[in-house]
């Protein structure tokens, strides 16, 4: 009974040496890099260059090989579409002299580029053995001709979110896999040419199954580990579960399953986990730009700000952020006021409020019905903050009439592009949904899960036959970085490691057009 445990450890020990070059002792492994010049395995781990999935990367010339089981273990053909030699197959002997000296299982020396480790043979062994591992058992989900995948709705989620997901989704869904077959046809046609293997792309049809989560977030766990075991994905795309994705986002780092792009507010924010990308920080992107945007312009060192928040956990959690950002020496001018979610202050307890705090500048992150009746203050300059701060997150100004007094000291922050008069706000993405008979689902979430398809789609038919989670992660961080797949956001950035696409906001001001309120720009600030 011993073997299997020691087993067990040995590839634990040598999947952390890996990815964090660190060695069975506990402390960084030592190499050399470019013939002399001394590093830590802390500093130039595995995965650094050749990625979880093994599968490797390229960054301006220089090129790292896939080092996953199948890549290392068998032989090599030479293939000229895609410029491989030829060689034999890697041994444990002969691999363990290609990472200690740079030497190739042919006889070749390794790009000095390529760290030379300075293993002991029980560091040795155990990295082996996990790179006999990598990426040797097929992911989950995935068959010969379909693959699994999953969106994770609640019942408790705003109803045109969940509406807006499961709708895109599926009819997304539908229309790829009628055009599947002939992808594959042609993916075929290109394997035959001389050339064409450097062109091929995969195809799978997608089964999609929608999951929804009843009751209270404490029950969720139980109920995605009964889903998942009856029909596990190989990724879930977008997805809208309501204020607490804590249970989805957990559930998804212990599977090891992508999450790509699901629609919230509240995002989780972690350094440690892997498989999950959000569009933004949410409400705490939405904090971190007010504090900045009022710090940038905070012109008078006696002025008081006012938090006025919704006490839930979207406003809870954008209250802490914003503290978080707020400068320090200037936190004794700073109060804060919560409004419990069912409760409407009236045009008196409004104006009791900004009567005895006397705000310079206002943040109001509240619900609509309450933010409705703070405009009612605004009969005269004398009851209003010289600024006052409102969030998309928060606050749709569309639904929201004020008098031209207050709407004249807002500034909204709003992370989507602005669209010109006249114009549709997402063209790219309103177009389809037209196309599709989609045009009455709510606008934003309807247009971020059509983004998550298009996002996971394109990075699926680029993993030819590699399928592995670990693999779209980083295909969805190199192709995502700056992408003009989407009209939704004007600034998109995303580089190995990071998980929210979004990183600044607009701030804008409030223009009446007609009947409609439309946002005018006034900067965009990326705290």
């Amino acid at each position: 009974m011993a073997t299997p445990t020691l087993a067990a450890d040995q590839l634990a020990a040598g999947r952390t040496l890996y990815r964090d070059g660190i060695g069975l002792e506990g402390g960084p492994v030592s190499a050399t890099v470019q013939g002399d010049v001394a590093v830590t395995g802390t500093m130039l781990a595995c995965v650094g260059c050749h990625k979880r999935s093994g599968l490797g990367t390229s960054e301006g010339g220089a090129r790292a090989i896939p080092v996953t089981a199948a890549a290392l273990f068998a032989p090599l053909s030479e293939r000229r579409a895609s410029l491989t030699r030829s060689r034999p197959a890697y041994t444990d002997e002969s691999l363990a002299r290609s990472i200690r000296d740079g030497i190739a299982v042919d006889g070749l020396v390794l790009d000095p580029l390529m760290p030379r480790y300075s293993l002991n043979d029980a560091d040795m062994t155990a990295l082996i053995a996990y790179l006999h591992t990598l990426g040797a058992e097929a992911a989950p989900g995935v068959g010969e001709t379909d693959i699994e995948l999953a969106t994770i709705v609640s019942a408790s989620a705003p109803v045109g979110e969940r509406e807006a997901v499961t709708a895109v989704l599926q009819r997304f869904a539908d229309i790829k896999n009628s055009g599947t077959r002939q992808e594959q046809r042609r993916a075929a046609a290109s394997r035959r040419h001389e050339y064409g293997e450097k062109h091929v792309r995969a195809f799978r049809s997608w089964k999609l199954s929608v999951w929804t989560l009843e009751g209270p977030p404490s029950g969720w766990p139980a109920q995605l580990e009964a889903l998942y075991a009856e029909r596990p994905p190989f990724a879930v795309i977008s997805g809208a579960v309501g204020d607490d994705s804590s249970a989805v986002h957990d559930f998804c780092e212990r599977r090891e399953i992508p999450c790509v792009l699901p629609v919230t507010n509240l995002p989780v924010e972690t350094d440690d986990d892997h498989f999950t990308i959000y569009f933004s920080a949410g409400v705490r992107l939405d904090a971190r730009v007010t504090a900045r945007s009022i710090s940038e312009g905070y012109d008078d060192s006696e002025g008081r700000v006012l938090v006025a928040y919704v006490d839930n956990e979207p406003g809870r959690a954008a209250l802490a952020a914003f503290a978080a950002a707020w400068p320090a020496e200037r936190r004794e001018n700073l109060v804060t006021r919560a409004i419990a979610p069912d409760t409407t202050p009236t045009y008196l307890d409004w104006k009791d409020i900004i009567h005895r705090e006397r705000p310079d500048v206002l943040v109001a992150w509240l619900l609509p019905a309450q933010l409705q009746t703070l405009t009612s203050i605004a009969s005269s300059s004398d009851t209003l903050p010289r600024r006052i701060y409102t969030a998309a997150s928060f606050t749709d100004w569309r639904s929201i009439q004020a008098l031209p007094l207050f709407e004249q000291r807002v500034l909204h922050v709003y992370p989507y592009n602005l669209p010109a008069p006249g114009l549709a706000a997402f063209p790219r993405e309103e177009a389809w949904l037209a196309s599709q008979k989609l045009a009455n689902l709510d606008r934003i979430p309807a247009a971020e899960a059509l983004f998550a398809c298009h996002a996971t789609g394109e990075a699926m038919a680029g993993m030819t036959d590699n399928y592995s989670r670990e693999y779209l992660i980083e295909t969805l961080e190199h192709m995502l970085d700056g992408t003009g797949m989407t009209s939704i956001f004007p600034v998109t950035t995303l580089g190995a490691g990071q998980r929210f696409l979004v990183k600044g906001a607009n701030v804008v001001r409030l223009t009446a057009e007609g009947s409609d309120m439309r946002y005018q720009a006034a900067g965009w600030i990326q705290p």
